[in-house]
């Protein structure tokens, strides 16, 4: 193995300009493979508040389709229907209900601040655990209550109140006044079913729009169990409530229907109309696949034109009773050896890449992507990959020629 490193070390030294097309084009690869996964991996694993995620299932939007020629209607649920209905669910360890305002302005005094809002109950820190710097979460008295009460992140306490303690102080929402009982972590912009700038009490007496219809509204409903086999026997139990939420033929309906999936699995029915959370991994190994299947390619070509520059060596290596199996083994560890040195470049660069990406917020504010063991795990296998993928062939052709051709083609 070691006069195998060497051999390789040599040469990359022997041909400086093809090794820095080849390290070059490893690193760059490894790079975006790397970076796509952290942005993925950001959104939608397991990670920091999201650590639970993949036991939560998420309801977002009900479809109401009505009779031939009247459309159909698509909204999230009103309160109501998760009060009347989804509440008595007997399969989750924890429901929560979340109302997402998106963006408003937010005041104190003579400052203003842009800021994303939402309303959330007192289950939804149970799922989502925020960080609490100081203060508390909402308790369910603060719901039944009315009270006008926000949660803020360290974000908006260091834009609005500097130094001030922000605790009991009242700020202005759309025209109304609430008072601060909390300040949290910031919330990561890429988790979206958790972030937010800040947090306000769910209105639990939301009324109805008949008008409209009883059971759309703007809610999102969440709710985490406690093994994959309840997750499963809770998308039965959410479908059988579906199935019995009465339809009004009054208004030309005629079903209801609603996806009740986990954050992973939304990802590819948004895309591809297919709920399998299992497909995660493939199409991150897809993705992978064809983003290094081009370089690849490129590469095995550059392979064969330096590993045919060494057909002598090979020649003379073979008349001193090296076998075509010890060629392939050598030249595939010389391959896997480069590749690995450009790998750990392609990780250094999406180190740096991400650095900038997240101290300059080319998207926003605490849009910040993460890097883990698992990604790194991942990026190294990408590596092995790569290296079997452009090296096999061109070392497999080489290890193969004759004595006597290997010295003429040397000579021509």
């Amino acid at each position: 193995m070691k006069t195998y490193i060497k051999l390789a070390w040599y040469s990359l030294k022997k041909n400086p300009f093809f090794s820095f097309i080849i390290l070059f084009g490893i690193s760059i690869t490894i790079m975006i493979v790397m970076f796509v996964g952290s942005i993925l991996e950001t959104g939608y694993g397991s990670n920091g508040i999201y650590k639970d995620i993949d036991q939560v299932l998420i309801a977002p939007q009900l479809k109401v389709k009505r009779t031939e020629g009247n459309g159909w209607s698509n909204s999230g649920f009103s309160y109501s229907a998760f009060k009347d209905y989804f509440s008595k669910m007997k399969t989750p360890e924890v429901m929560s209900v979340t109302m997402n305002h998106w963006y408003t302005n937010l005041y104190y005094k003579d400052l203003g601040l842009d800021v994303q809002r939402m309303s959330i109950d007192n289950n939804f820190t149970k799922i989502f655990p925020l960080q609490f710097i100081i203060g508390r979460p909402f308790s369910f008295e603060d719901l039944e209550q009315r009270k006008k009460l926000v949660i803020i992140s360290k974000y908006v306490a260091d834009n609005i109140f500097g130094t001030e303690d922000p605790l009991n102080k009242k700020i202005k929402i759309q025209s109304e006044y609430y008072e601060v009982i909390g300040v949290i972590e910031d919330v990561n912009k890429m988790r979206r079913q958790a972030t937010a700038d800040v947090y306000t009490p769910l209105d639990i007496y939301q009324k109805e729009n008949t008008d409209w219809h009883r059971f759309l509204g703007n809610n999102t409903m969440l709710m985490k169990f406690k093994d994959k086999d309840s997750m499963e026997a809770g998308q039965d139990e959410f479908q059988h409530i579906i199935s019995l939420l009465p339809i009004n033929k009054e208004h030309n309906e005629e079903s209801m229907s609603a996806k009740f999936l986990t954050e992973k699995a939304w990802l590819f029915y948004h895309m591809l109309e297919i709920e399998d959370e299992k497909l995660f991994g493939v199409y991150l190994s897809l993705i992978a696949f064809f983003v290094m299947l081009i370089p690849a390619l490129s590469l095995i070509n550059l392979n064969i034109t330096r590993t045919s520059e060494r057909t002598a060596e090979m020649g003379i290596r073979k008349s001193f009773g090296a076998s075509s199996l010890d060629l392939l083994y050598q030249l595939l560890m010389e391959n896997i050896f480069t590749t690995f040195i450009g790998g750990f470049i392609g990780v250094l660069l999406t180190f740096v890449v991400i650095y900038l990406f997240n101290t300059y917020g080319w998207i926003g504010n605490n849009f910040n992507l993460e890097i883990n063991f698992q990604l790194l795990i991942y990026g190294l296998g990408c590596t092995l990959f790569f290296s079997l993928m452009s090296g096999f062939y061109p070392a497999l052709k080489i290890s193969n020629f004759g004595i006597i051709s290997s010295l003429k083609n040397d000579k021509q």
